[in-house]
């Protein structure tokens, strides 16, 4: 009797760490492999770059050059309704990301990039259209316009002359 109750608690414990382990790294699976990712980045004035996950979004700017306006220079890191956010992803899927081109080319002399990489789960497409404004899908323009309303720090294109 005098050794059952140690027995019994070191039984517990192994039981408990394990069960703690195992939860563990089924959340980290999760958060790590599995869900969605967006990127976009935009070229020209801007070489900025958003990242949208499921219930954060993320502004990392340009670290060589620093803009007139300030918002621009900033990185900011924002946290979202993931309702929403899903329902965005799970829209840009209906609408047919995954069938997009690869690469949309241009012949203006002045283009802006925008490349969208779409991640879900071991998927991965991305997108590059030489010229955001002329010569880029509907989808595409959408992605960019919605990931800056999401962002909140109202950071859309400058138009610079060229």
């Amino acid at each position: 009797m005098k050794y059952m109750y140690p027995k019994l608690l070191a039984v517990c414990l192994v039981v408990a760490i394990y069960c703690n382990n195992r939860s563990v790294k089924n959340y980290q699976s999760a958060r790590d492999g599995h869900g969605y990712h967006l990127i976009v980045k935009r070229g020209a004035f801007h070489d900025d770059r958003f990242d949208l996950y499921k219930n954060k979004i993320r502004y990392t700017p340009d670290t060589f050059e620093s803009k007139a306006d300030a918002k621009y220079n900033h990185y900011t890191e924002t946290y979202l309704d993931s309702l929403p956010t899903l329902g965005f992803f799970k829209k840009l899927e209906v609408e047919g990301f995954w069938e997009l081109d690869d690469h949309y080319p241009t012949e203006t002399s002045c283009p802006s990039q925008l490349i969208v990489t779409l991640k879900h789960d071991k998927k991965s497409k991305t997108v590059i259209c030489d010229d955001f404004s002329n010569d880029c899908p509907d989808l595409i323009k959408y992605i960019d316009k919605k990931v800056v309303e999401m962002e909140g720090n109202d950071l859309h294109r400058i138009y610079t002359p060229g």
